[in-house]
C-alpha cells in the first residue's frame, strides 16, 4: 500500500528538490512520480516488489530508506501485540455500545509483562522490538540468519534460538520481522504454527507472504494457537469475503507500520537525498545490495575455489560482452595476476568433473548463438551428464509454485532414463508449467514453461531435449538483495545429488569462499551467517 505524503511535505520538500537539481532534470509538480530518470527511489526498506535487475538494465539506480522506518515498525508491533493481547479493540467496542452494562468475560485478556517473546528476524527492526519488549520485562528469545554479538545480546537480555522450532515451542507471542526472501516466503506453515502454545499470539509486521495465510485460518479456527495481529497479508488488501476478516481472534491493519508523519518526513527526505546524489553521479547513500551476481555464477565460484579446480581453457566468442579480469580464486600475489576472461572452464580430474564459469552478460541479439555454441560444445566433450545452476525471480511466481522450498529442477528425457530415481529419492519438485496468462489463457490450453530472469536456462534446457542431451537444471527462486545465501542453498543441493565433498567433514561450512569474494564484502564472511 503506497502512503500519500502531506500537502505541506510536498511543497517543502519539492523546494529542496529545486535548490539541489538542474532545472532540466526537474518535472513538473504535478506528476512527482515522474521527476527522475536516473533513480528509482523507493521509500521504505524492501524493495521485493520492484524488477530491479530491469530497472538497473535501463541505466536507472534504485534505492530505499533503510533504518528510518525501524522505530515505527517496531512501535506498530508492540501496538498490534498489546492491543490483542489487552483485546483493545473489543475493549472499545463495549464501551461504545449503549445496551452493554457490565464487562463482558470475553474481554478477559493476557498478561504481557514477564510473558516471552519470540523475535524471528533480528535485524534492525527486529533489535528495536526487542529493547521494547525488555520494557515490558519480557524474556526475549531471538531466531537469526546469524547470531548478534554477546553485547547486543546482553543489552536487550535476549537469547539465540540456533533452531526456531525451540522458539516457537516456548514463545507466548511470536513476532515476525523478517525480509521477504525465498527462504522466508511461507515461513510459518502447518508445522511451524502446530509447535506453537496454544495460548500463543502470532504477530506479523514483515510481508504477508511470509506466512501461509491458509494454515493460519486453520490454526485460528482450530485454536491451535490463541490469536494474530497482522499489519501485513496477502494480497494487500485482502478479499473481502477471505475467512481471516471474519474471525474473532484476528487484528488486523492495513500496512500502516511506517505511516507516522516523523518517520514519513524523515523517510520522503532521505528519497530526496538519495535521488539528488544519483542524479549528479554521485554514489546514493542508500542503494540497496542486489544481485552481486547471478546465483549459479555464485555457485559455481564456490564448487571452484573448494574442490582447487584447474583452469584448462576458455570459451571466446562474439556472444558475450567482451570483458578480463585478474584470478577470481588468486591465493597468491602471483596468480592474482593472471588474466581471466569470460568464459572459462575448470577442471578437477579426480571426480571427472568440468565446470564452465560465465560472469560476462550474453548480447541479447545472439543469444540463440551462444546455446547452439554450448549444445555443440556438450556434445563434443562426450560430457555423461551436464547439470546449469540458475536462478527466477521470485516474485513472478505462480500460485502453485509458492508451495515448498523454493528449489525446483528440470531434466531432460535422456538425463530421466538414468537419474528419474535419483532425483525421486532427492525429493525436489520439477519446475512447474505455468498459464501463459493467468486468469486469461482457456483451460484447455497447454501450460508453458517460464523462467523470468533465468536467462538462456529455458533456451538452453529446450534445445538439450531437441538434441537427445542428458542434461539438468537446478534453478532457485531468489528475490533481489545478497544473493550469496541463495547460492550457499543451491551449491548445497547440488551437492546432495552428486557428492561433490565429502559428508563427513567436521567443518561447520564445508565450502571456501573465494578471494574475490572480499572485494564485495571488504574483510570476508563470517562463515557463521551461513
Amino acid at each position: 500500500m503506497s502512503v500519500p505524503v502531506t500537502s505541506f511535505l510536498k511543497a517543502s520538500l519539492w523546494s529542496r528538490i529545486r535548490k539541489q537539481l538542474p532545472g532540466e532534470k526537474v518535472m513538473a509538480e504535478e506528476k512527482p512520480w515522474a521527476l527522475i530518470s536516473e533513480v528509482v527511489a523507493n521509500g521504505g526498506v524492501g524493495i521485493d516488489h520492484l524488477d530491479v535487475p530491469y530497472i538497473n538494465s535501463l541505466g536507472v539506480k534504485v534505492t530505499n530508506t533503510p533504518g528510518v522506518v525501524s522505530n515505527a515498525t517496531a512501535d506498530i508491533g508492540m501496538a498490534l501485540l498489546l492491543a490483542s493481547a489487552r483485546k483493545v479493540v473489543e475493549g472499545h467496542q463495549v464501551a461504545m455500545d449503549p445496551k452493554i452494562t457490565h464487562i463482558p468475560q470475553s474481554l478477559m485478556g493476557v498478561e504481557v509483562s514477564e510473558s516471552t517473546l519470540g523475535i524471528i528476524g533480528m535485524g534492525h527492526i527486529g533489535y528495536k522490538i526487542a529493547q521494547r519488549g525488555k520494557g515490558f520485562d519480557m524474556k526475549i528469545l531471538y531466531h537469526n540468519r546469524s547470531r548478534r554479538s554477546v553485547e547486543d545480546e546482553q543489552a536487550v537480555g535476549a537469547t539465540y534460538c540456533a533452531n526456531m522450532d525451540d522458539l516457537l515451542k516456548e514463545s507466548d507471542f511470536v513476532m515476525l520481522a523478517v525480509n521477504l526472501t525465498p527462504e522466508t516466503t511461507r515461513l510459518i506453515g502447518h508445522r511451524q504454527l502446530s509447535l506453537m502454545k496454544p495460548t500463543a499470539t502470532l504477530v506479523n509486521v514483515s510481508r504477508g507472504l511470509v506466512v501461509d495465510q491458509d494454515a493460519l485460518v486453520k490454526a485460528l479456527q482450530s485454536g491451535t494457537i490463541r490469536a494474530a495481529a497482522l499489519d501485513v497479508t496477502y494480497p494487500e488488501p485482502l478479499p473481502r469475503d477471505h475467512p481471516l476478516l471474519g474471525l474473532p481472534n484476528v487484528l488486523i491493519t492495513p500496512h500502516v507500520g511506517t505511516h507516522t508523519l516523523a518517520t514519513t518526513i524523515k523517510m520522503v527526505q532521505q528519497m530526496v537525498d538519495n535521488a539528488v546524489a544519483a542524479v549528479k553521479g554521485q554514489t546514493a547513500p542508500n542503494e540497496p545490495a542486489v544481485a552481486v551476481g547471478n546465483v549459479g555464477q555464485l555457485a559455481v565460484d564456490l564448487i571452484v575455489s573448494t574442490l582447487n579446480m584447474s583452469r584448462v581453457g576458455h570459451i571466446h566468442t562474439d556472444c558475450l560482452i567482451p570483458m578480463a579480469g585478474n584470478n577470481p580464486y588468486a591465493t597468491c600475489k602471483e596468480d592474482a595476476e593472471e588474466l581471466h576472461t569470460p568464459a572459462e572452464v575448470y577442471t578437477a580430474a579426480e571426480l571427472k568433473l568440468a565446470v564452465l564459469q560465465i560472469r560476462a552478460p550474453i548480447v541479447q541479439t545472439k543469444s540463440k548463438k551462444f546455446r547452439q555454441l554450448l549444445v555443440s560444445w556438450i556434445k563434443a566433450s562426450g560430457f555423461s551428464r551436464t547439470v546449469v545452476l540458475s536462478s527466477s525471480h521470485a516474485y513472478q511466481r505462480d500460485d502453485q509454485q509458492l508451495q515448498g522450498t523454493p528449489l525446483r529442477y528440470l531434466a531432460t528425457p535422456s538425463l530421466l532414463k538414468v537419474s528419474a530415481d535419483a532425483l525421486k529419492e532427492l525429493g525436489w519438485r520439477e519446475m512447474e508449467r505455468v498459464s501463459a496468462f493467468p486468469g486469461l489463457t482457456d483451460a484447455n490450453t497447454e501450460p508453458r514453461l517460464h523462467i523470468p530472469g533465468g536467462g538462456i536456462t529455458k533456451g538452453l534446457y529446450t534445445d538439450s531435449c531437441t538434441e537427445d542431451l542428458s542434461l539438468a537444471v537446478l534453478l532457485l527462486f531468489c528475490s533481489e538483495g545478497d544473493n550469496i545465501p541463495d547460492a550457499f542453498t543451491l551449491v548445497n543441493h547440488l551437492n546432495d545429488w552428486l557428492h561433490l565433498l565429502d559428508n563427513h567433514s567436521p567443518e561447520p561450512n564445508k565450502w571456501k569462499i573465494p578471494p574475490s569474494w572480499n572485494l564485495l564484502f571488504g574483510s570476508g564472511i563470517p562463515p557463521a551467517l551461513f
